[in-house]
């Protein structure tokens, strides 16, 4: 028994002891309701563990209230956020600066990304696949300039982006990902002009708009 309580236990691991949010309890009581229909729980049980859900304050309390039932659990922000300290706190407030002239740009794989950055290129080509890397940040901001050139960008799965692109005289933006915050998933705030340009937002999927990415330097 004392090793279970020391398993859910807030300190156990930082990101366990984050604040959870009212769309987190509110996924939770949804596995409570569904198993309720199944007839897993009683609707004495559903009861209890709704109270206990809705007074949860962090994920490590919320944990316990589904871990005896199917349907996933919810779990803390962890993919691509880190806990920013020290020098990493610092790298997270500078912004990242990225600049080029009708050439190609090209960030992948794991690469740390602050919470604001600066990309231009003129005629060129930009590439950004944020999947993998390190954000330090959960609300990243990207000002984008890509004037009669072309921008792709890929984001993690779940992911959300608010974009306010100038695509005037020809310009295109083709987003397919949710604008709405949708935390702990990570937010992206686009912003920039691309007159003349286009720019892709979107999660890896179709093989066709990304067959080029192993060439790209």
């Amino acid at each position: 028994m004392e090793a279970n309580a020391d398993s859910t236990s807030p300190h156990h691991h930082p990101a366990r002891a984050m604040r959870a949010s009212d769309r987190d309890r509110d996924a939770v009581a949804r596995i409570l309701q569904a198993a309720a229909g199944e007839g897993r729980i009683t609707l004495e049980e559903l009861e209890e563990r709704l109270d206990r859900t809705y007074s949860a304050r962090t994920y490590a309390e919320l944990e316990p209230i589904t871990a005896d039932l199917p349907g996933g659990r919810v779990a803390p922000p962890s993919a691509g956020i880190t806990p920013r300290r020290g020098a990493e706190a610092a790298q997270a407030d500078t912004p990242l600066v990225i600049r080029a002239k009708a050439g190609t740009i090209a960030r992948r794989g794991n690469w740390y990304v602050p919470r604001r950055v600066e990309v231009s290129n003129p005629y060129g080509q930009i590439r950004l696949d944020f999947r993998h890397a390190t954000l330090l940040g959960d609300v990243i901001e990207i000002d984008l300039h890509a004037p009669w050139g072309q921008a792709k960008i890929i984001l993690p799965e779940e992911a959300t982006a608010q974009t306010e692109i100038d695509t005037s005289w020809l310009g295109s933006l083709d987003s397919e990902v949710p604008q709405v915050p949708a935390p702990p998933a990570p937010h992206f705030r686009i912003s920039g002009n691309v007159k003349g340009g286009s720019v892709k937002v979107r999660y890896r999927r179709r093989v066709d708009d990304w067959t080029a990415w192993a060439d790209w330097g």
